[in-house]
């Protein structure tokens, strides 16, 4: 959104995508973001699937991303992210794990997060109260959901047995 628009948002929504932003991409609490933590594999460490969880990383990157465009898809917002290029879906099939794709990958992921990120910012509190058939829940709850879905998952990456993640944080 726009500096003024950001200036004039409420505070909650201010806080919650603050929030979002950090365990996404930026200086969380928890240790590193989703991205500095992806940021840091190399694509063959990326898609290795030799963890505990039998995951990848990039297994998860990708279900972080789909649920991404989910939120901005349920906001009517999905448009710049329009033809989703990966399959839809929980856990989807991911295709060349070269690092070409890899790269791709998470700018992609940037998008969706900046795409989504807008998207929240913009709704107004009717739109926030209104339903996600799918989830039953309401489209305020769904986005607060996301930010802790990426603290999450960067938890289930960082200790999976990831290869190339092998020291510990130092913040």
């Amino acid at each position: 959104p726009e500096a003024a628009s950001i200036d004039r948002m409420r505070t909650d929504i201010r806080l919650l995508l603050d929030y979002a932003d950090d365990e996404f991409d930026g200086a969380s609490f928890n240790g590193p973001s989703l991205m500095k933590t992806l940021d840091g594999l190399s694509a063959e460490a990326a898609a290795d699937r030799n963890t505990f969880e039998g995951y990848s990383a990039w297994d998860v990157a990708l279900h972080c991303l789909f649920y991404k465009y989910f939120i901005a898809r349920e906001f009517g917002k999905a448009g710049p992210l329009e033809p989703y290029p990966y399959e839809e879906g929980n856990f989807a099939e991911r295709g060349p794990t070269d690092e070409g794709s890899w790269a791709a990958l998470r700018a992609y992921m940037r998008k969706a997060h900046a795409v989504c990120r807008d998207a929240i910012a913009r709704a107004t509190d009717d739109e926030l109260a209104e339903l996600v058939p799918s989830w039953k829940v309401s489209r305020g709850k769904a986005a607060a959901w996301l930010a802790g879905h990426d603290t999450y998952h960067t938890a289930q990456i960082r200790s999976m047995g990831v290869p190339g993640i092998r020291e510990p944080w130092k913040r």
